[in-house]
């Protein structure tokens, strides 16, 4: 599925690519997949009446769970490799953005609330990329201060669908996308950076600066291929008016 306008999605058949059907919402909406089932979340801007999702089987449409408003800065929460879509909500409708959870939708339509996006109970925390690996979700996101954001600001975190923190990892930049194999958390930074961690502990296996002919890369998107390893890892940069998509093992 695919958005074509400002409230129009479209299904497209992979094998083919013959329009199954268009879809009108109504309103912008963020597509949201996972498992046998795609989502659409509407961006209802400032409305104050509270939204439900809207779900697409493969023959007809269905009226999702309340999950309040979206916020483009906090409920941002994109996961790869999803069992279920998997959403981030908040429990204050006129303040959406505060004490948000994350929430997976059940193959009935059920919203499950499974734990708090911050694991610090102080901290506000900015949704980010993710993806789930082993009965576990790995994200990445960023802490918010008054005053923009602080060394260490930035993080990934590896928890249990129980809430448990198996691992965080800190770092000085907002991450612009993840992937992962059963070993490996893959990430990319907005400093041009990208890293690969242990998935077991976190821990740095290597890090690197990426360059495109000389020049600082940020990647935009990654994706680990089916057969895992480094070489197998493809990623999608931008850098000046350049955009390349090289397997890393050849480009380093």
């Amino acid at each position: 599925m695919t958005s074509t306008g400002s409230d129009t999605a479209t299904r497209i058949a992979i094998d083919a690519g013959q329009v199954l059907e268009t879809l009108s919402p109504g309103v912008c909406a963020v597509l949201i997949s996972g498992g046998q089932r795609t989502i659409e979340r509407p961006m209802d801007g400032g409305s104050k009446r509270p939204a439900r999702l809207m779900m697409y089987d493969l023959d007809s449409t269905v009226d999702g769970p309340e999950v309040g408003r979206f916020d483009l800065f906090n409920h941002v929460f994109a996961v790869r490799s999803a069992s279920r879509p998997y959403v981030l909500v908040g429990t204050d409708l006129d303040k959406p953005h505060k004490d948000k959870w994350i929430a997976a939708v059940g193959a009935d339509g059920t919203l499950r609330r499974l734990f708090p996006h911050s694991w610090v109970p102080q901290d506000h925390h900015f949704g980010g990329p993710a993806v789930e690996i082993g009965q576990s979700l790995v994200y990445a996101g960023t802490v918010h201060h008054g005053h923009g954001l602080q060394p260490g600001g930035a993080y990934v975190v590896r928890r249990s669908l129980n809430g448990a923190v198996r691992w965080q990892y800190r770092t000085d930049h907002p991450a612009t996308a993840l992937d992962a194999d059963g070993d490996t958390v893959y990430l990319a930074y907005n400093s041009g950076a990208l890293t690969a961690l242990d998935a077991g502990n976190g821990s740095v296996q290597w890090h690197t600066e990426l360059e495109v002919g000389g020049a600082p890369t940020t990647a935009l998107s990654l994706a680990v291929a089916p057969q895992g390893g480094i070489r197998d890892t493809y990623l999608a940069a931008y850098s000046m008016e350049t955009i390349v998509r090289r397997a890393v093992g050849r480009v380093f």
